[in-house]
């Protein structure tokens, strides 16, 4: 978790955005190499498509070449050299500037499972070696966030047809003409490499809903960019260096246009897209069109649960923030009566971790016309400046009208009612003279059942922030059984990356209930501790008790009851 794990150019992005502690975090994820263990090989092996994004370093010009291919094309010939076949390069063109030290990125992508990873480095040998083309020598590997992939399933092209037209003509030009122009508004992704002297290539996906790429001129597009992971591995290097690349395939008929020009970040737009707080604007200095250019062909199967709706090319409303329409993107079983159901709303927010949301829904069988429901939102947002995913992690509970419904009924696309963000139940908070997240010097987190949730949301905003150096963090959660623990893997693992965090977990069924005699042994400077205790009404009666009677003042200790 280290910072030095990005260029300046990522650093300086992350900052604008807020989430440089999210991307410290996800920095584990990087690699310098691939890992035949974890079937890196397997997954190139078998796609037919990807793409690589290049740089001209004679013009400085970036291009994304998108691969369409067999399986065998890519072949990771060692976990830190992959080859690529020239019978899946549709412009041999590139060819001309490959040559050894040339920056490189592959993107490797399965369209049907939402799968993809990047990986960067630099040629190793250029010019025609066997079958094999491209050689790219790995510096770097990343897992991709998925979320915005429109999900396809390839038609591969039939028995004995190569994958490459080979009739098919380049169109070089420097604006896009009017077919040009209604081919950009149709597509519902695009592919971008960016390029910071120094550092290397990137090559990314960007996904949305038709039309959410817009033309502005015919030498200019732009598009906006939705929440991400907060690395900004795009945006970063385009705050180093100005050079992008931008490719679009149209998967129905097998047709691209690349790219090459100058893309600047908007970070101030704030408003002129649904589910953005920035867009690129990209300028385009060359382009060359090629029809049917594979004979492969894919069928699209569902839009990303995420993509937020495109709603013309006036501004976004962003006068209130509710309600908002909040439409449910995943679910996830937690354990065998805890779900986590995760909502995108079109207009971030900003809120704490800790805080909780309320909902409304309409027409729950059973219920009245207008059931309202409040949870605390279990998930920290990604930046101190909001967010536009929420994530509410419900039990079911005897006779619960509307949770036992989510539990049984609810499904991805679900539109439900969102009234508010509120709640004092949060250590964070932001400093009025600095906007700089802060936390108490000594936290204690007491939790039972799932009353964890917002204490697992503060201890992942604390790493969101980058606030683990700050605080020394006792946390401790009481469940019933073992294989109720919520998070048991992350909360294990974050004590251990954390410099100052003490996780204790009781399991009362074998341990009885925690006593005040336990209590006082873990929890250490009494006096000085802020603590934030939520479940049962009981327990944290019980718990206030016990926490005044060892010392710590009754002022810092914090509740919020989960029975409703």
């Amino acid at each position: 978790m280290s910072d030095s794990s990005y260029h300046p150019g990522e650093l300086a992005a992350q900052d604008k955005a807020g989430t440089r502690g999210v991307a410290a975090e996800l920095a584990v994820g990087k690699h310098s190499a691939l890992s035949f263990a974890s079937g890196h090989d397997v997954f190139l092996a078998a796609q037919s498509f990807a793409a690589l994004a290049s740089v001209d370093l004679k013009n400085e010009s970036v291009w994304v070449t998108p691969l369409f291919g067999q399986s065998g094309d890519l072949a990771a010939i060692s976990e830190k050299e992959i080859a690529i076949s020239r019978d899946c390069i549709p412009n041999l063109d590139m060819l001309n500037f490959i040559e050894p030290g040339t920056p490189l990125s592959l993107l490797g992508i399965d369209l049907n499972r939402r799968i993809r990873h990047r990986i960067n480095g630099y040629t190793i040998a250029g010019g025609d070696n066997g079958k094999h083309s491209v050689s790219l020598q790995v510096t770097e590997y990343t897992p991709n966030c998925p979320k915005y992939i429109n999900r396809r399933d390839i038609i591969p092209a039939s028995d004995g047809t190569p994958s490459l037209n080979k009739n098919a003509r380049a169109e070089t030009r420097t604006r896009l003409t009017e077919d040009d122009q209604t081919f950009v508004r149709k597509m519902d992704t695009l592919w971008i490499g960016t390029y910071a002297p120094g550092i290397g290539a990137d090559c990314n996906h960007r996904g949305g809903k038709p039309g959410f790429i817009r033309v502005i001129s015919p030498s200019t597009i732009e598009w906006p960019e939705y929440r991400g992971n907060g690395t900004f591995f795009t945006s970063g290097n385009l705050e180093s260096y100005d050079r992008a690349g931008v490719t679009l395939v149209d998967f129905e008929s097998g047709s691209i246009i690349q790219m090459t020009g100058r893309a600047t970040v908007d970070w101030e737009h704030d408003g002129c897209y649904e589910g953005a707080s920035r867009k690129i604007v990209f300028h385009i200095t060359n382009l060359v069109r090629m029809n049917e250019i594979t004979n492969h062909r894919w069928k699209r199967l569902d839009y990303s649960p995420y993509n937020p709706v495109v709603s013309g090319t006036g501004n976004v409303d962003t006068e209130s923030e509710y309600p908002q329409v909040a439409t449910l993107a995943k679910i996830v079983d937690e354990t065998e009566n805890v779900k986590t159901f995760r909502f995108v709303i079109p207009r971030r927010i900003s809120f704490l971790p800790g805080q909780y949301a309320t909902f409304e829904f309409n027409n729950i069988p059973g219920g009245e016309a207008i059931e309202v429901r409040t949870w605390t939102l279990s998930e920290t947002p990604n930046s101190i400046n909001g967010d536009n995913t929420l994530d509410i992690t419900v039990k079911r509970m005897p006779n619960g009208l509307v949770t036992n419904w989510l539990h049984d009924y609810a499904e991805v696309g679900m539109e439900v009612k969102l009234l508010g963000i509120q709640g004092e139940m949060t250590a964070v908070s932001v400093d009025e003279n600095t906007q700089k997240p802060t936390v108490p010097k000594h936290l204690l987190l007491l939790s039972a059942g799932i009353g964890i949730t917002p204490n697992l949301a503060m201890i992942r905003g604390i790493g969101a922030f980058s606030l683990q150096d700050q605080t020394d963090i006792t946390m401790i959660h009481i469940e019933r059984y073992e294989k109720d623990l919520i998070s048991q893997s992350e909360l294990l693992r974050r004590s251990k990356q954390y410099p100052h965090f003490q996780y204790i977990h009781v399991i009362s069924s074998k341990e009885g209930r925690l006593t005040k005699g336990a209590l006082k042994k873990m929890v250490p400077n009494t006096a000085s501790q802020q603590a934030y205790v939520c479940g049962p009404t009981q327990f944290m009666r019980d718990m206030t008790e016990y926490l005044v009677s060892i010392g710590v003042p009754a002022g810092q200790v914090h509740t919020e009851s989960f029975e409703f």
